[in-house]
């Protein structure tokens, strides 16, 4: 099998990432997202995207481990993303969590590390989803600034290269860059032609902070969404048109969409034949009207809405 090379970007900071990632929420830690990963790296992928929150990740650093093990791949050749979640939000609960994440994944530093929501939840451990009686989320009374100064500094112990947010808005970007020493080298959030962002990627773009997709293809494998409509942007008359006329799938139509966007991406699969579709997206290019085309189906449609903590103070959407 020819293995694809996936480009680079090259980061505000001066590091490399591959513009293509394996995205891992929602995939089991059943042996599934174990599989998936060691297939992925065989493909040729080596941007992972994880999360402490998605609860698969000592299954994710098995399989890295394996992989280098067995002389697949070198650690210095991947590129690992995890998130901090909202319950571990203090100085002292944020040096936990990423002494969890690196055991978890059996590293010794983690290539880029994001607060995960510019949003904090009540600080304890043995609820990741802390809730009232009616079912809304616990405010952590933390700000995202002082939570971010706290990633900061695990720059400074070594645990972590570069760091970034996920889920911010640019009113809350913008007081993080007046406010902060180090950068974001990017911000990840739900993208796809339905909700294509471009008033926050130009922002991003003019202060240096790539935007990183996820949920490319409009979510819809997702176990929450029960929406008899949540295929729908596999379905649409543009996206298949297109992928008729360069004989691709829909999916690689939706990922080409980002790649050709400048934006770094993050699809997710768990099947071997679609992990290694999802990076073959380079031998086309989606000429600039249909870019405009899939760049104006945009609907402000989203699908990722967080909506049990939508009463919190700096909640983005």
């Amino acid at each position: 099998m020819l293995i694809p090379k996936i480009p680079l970007h090259v980061l505000n900071n001066g590091r490399t990432i591959p513009i293509i990632g394996l995205g891992t929420w929602q995939s089991a830690a059943n042996g599934e997202v174990y599989q998936a990963v060691c297939d992925a790296i065989v493909a040729g992928y080596r941007h992972l995207d994880c999360a402490f929150v998605y609860e698969n990740q000592t299954e994710i650093g098995q399989a890295i481990n394996d992989s280098i093990r067995n002389n697949i791949v070198k650690r210095e050749d991947l590129f690992i993303t995890s998130k901090i979640w909202l319950t571990y939000y203090t100085k002292e609960r944020m040096l936990k969590c990423a002494k969890l994440i690196l055991d978890q994944l059996q590293l010794n530093y983690i290539d880029l590390l994001l607060l995960h929501y510019p949003i904090s939840l009540l600080q304890q451990d043995d609820n990741l989803r802390p809730i009232d009686s009616k079912g809304r989320a616990i405010d952590g009374g933390i700000d995202y600034l002082d939570a971010y100064r706290s990633l900061e500094l695990l720059v400074d112990h070594g645990m972590v290269r570069s760091i970034g947010v996920s889920n911010f808005t640019i009113k809350q970007i913008d007081r993080l860059l007046a406010n902060v020493r180090i950068k974001p080298v990017t911000n990840q959030v739900e993208s796809h032609p339905y909700l294509n962002q471009m008033s926050l990627k130009e922002y991003c773009n003019t202060n240096e902070i790539v935007l990183t997709a996820f949920s490319p293809l409009g979510n819809p494998g997702s176990a929450r969404n029960k929406s008899p409509d949540k295929d729908m942007l596999l379905r649409d008359p543009v996206v298949v048109r297109l992928a008729k006329k360069y004989s691709k799938n829909e999916g690689q139509i939706l990922i080409k969409f980002q790649v050709q966007n400048g934006n770094l991406v993050i699809p997710k699969s768990v099947r071997k034949s679609r992990i290694i579709s999802n990076i073959d997206v380079f031998d086309f290019q989606l000429t600039k009207s249909e870019m405009d085309e899939l760049l104006s189906l945009d609907r402000n449609y989203r699908t990722c809405r967080f909506a049990f903590a939508s009463h919190l103070p700096e909640y983005p959407f």
